[in-house]
């Protein structure tokens, strides 16, 4: 009895504590912006996800790439003159899913954030390219989100470009 007692306590405690535990929010983008492509998700994937490719579809005016794959480090200088340094911190082939994570930036504020392109196949030979900024609860500057989204404008732009949607 005195060991079915304890049980019941340690129970009822851990469901006391569970029931105080805040539940977890899902980080929304802080900006997004979405393109429709006339290519195969694969194909798009296959470009997007080739670190050297990214300076042709970002139209940025510098950049360089150690490695291919994740933790890839990279450099980059902006159309705009922002330099930033970033990692290539989620590649999921199989989803079509690359982030990036900034560790250093020229917009305003010391935060780390992320960036992502998710390729999603919509039949007919077509795809969607979702372009997300992760950056927490927060915010965004008025001078980041008119940077970013400008980014992402030129991204659009240079995939356009390329796959002629």
């Amino acid at each position: 009895m005195k060991k079915f007692l304890c049980l019941m306590m340690i129970l009822c405690t851990a469901g006391i504590a569970s029931a105080q535990m805040t539940a977890a929010k899902r980080i929304p983008p802080a900006v997004e912006k979405k393109v429709v492509l006339k290519a195969s998700a694969q194909k798009v994937w296959d470009y997007m996800s080739e670190p050297g490719n990214y300076r042709k579809f970002s139209g940025v005016k510098t950049f360089t790439c150690e490695e291919k794959a994740l933790n890839a480090k990279i450099e980059l200088e902006t159309k705009a003159g922002k330099k930033r340094s970033q990692h290539i911190s989620v590649i999921d082939y199989d989803n079509f899913k690359i982030c990036y994570f900034v560790t250093k930036s020229d917009y305003a504020g010391e935060k780390q954030w992320v960036y992502a392109f998710d390729i999603y196949p919509k039949g007919d030979g077509k795809c969607e390219v979702v372009l997300s900024v992760f950056f927490g609860f927060d915010e965004l500057s008025p001078e980041f989100k008119e940077g970013i989204t400008k980014e992402f404008d030129d991204i659009v732009s240079g995939l356009k470009k390329k796959f002629k949607s």
